[in-house]
């Protein structure tokens, strides 16, 4: 069984994807419409269990994390995938990033990516369109920040949400913890 640390950061174009410099590959960990979060455990390459949201709280959308990245937390770097349903924890989704939300747990930079699915040529999502911030309604970035904030203070954790950071600081993001990851393996 191939681990998560095999998988590339960024996807290549094909027949079926397109070319995007925004191209990412992003790991499920815990899927929109879930009460549940699952946390990848790397000790044993697996995603497991967690804990239980409270009541009346669901995951806005899919959450999970980019392969070989680390970022400032000493985890990979975490994505949001904006998804139409949920789809299950370990999928391997092609997305493209369009954004950032900033953000401070526990005086330590804790960054949400913002991503869409990439669909196959001639498939198409309400994403397919959606390639930086301004694409996005007010509406769903805030539901986001809001389930984030209520999420962190919830778990007893101090946050600070640090406003919006276009695609380009969102590459820029990946590309860092891409390095750090690197350097940790040599």
């Amino acid at each position: 069984m191939r681990s998560y640390h095999d998988i590339p950061p960024f996807f290549a174009p094909t027949n079926k994807l397109p070319d995007d410099p925004f191209g990412i590959h992003m790991i499920v960990e815990t899927p929109r419409g879930t009460r549940h979060k699952f946390a990848l455990n790397e000790e044993l390459g697996i995603i497991e269990f967690s804990r239980t949201l409270p009541a009346g709280m669901t995951w806005p959308c899919d959450f999970g994390f980019i392969p070989q990245t680390k970022a400032g937390d000493g985890d990979p770097i975490d994505v949001a995938l904006l998804i139409e349903e949920g789809t299950f924890s370990g999928c391997l989704v092609q997305a493209r990033l369009v954004g950032m939300i900033g953000f401070i747990k526990n005086d330590e930079e804790n960054n949400r990516l913002l991503a869409v699915p990439v669909t196959k040529r001639g498939a198409g999502s309400r994403w397919t369109e959606v390639r930086d911030l301004g694409d996005l309604s007010t509406r769903t970035i805030r539901e986001i920040e809001a389930f984030l904030s209520q999420y962190n203070e919830f778990e007893g954790a101090k946050i600070e949400l640090t406003g919006l950071k276009n695609r380009d600081a969102a590459l820029e993001a990946v590309k860092t913890a891409v390095e750090a990851w690197k350097k940790e393996q040599a």
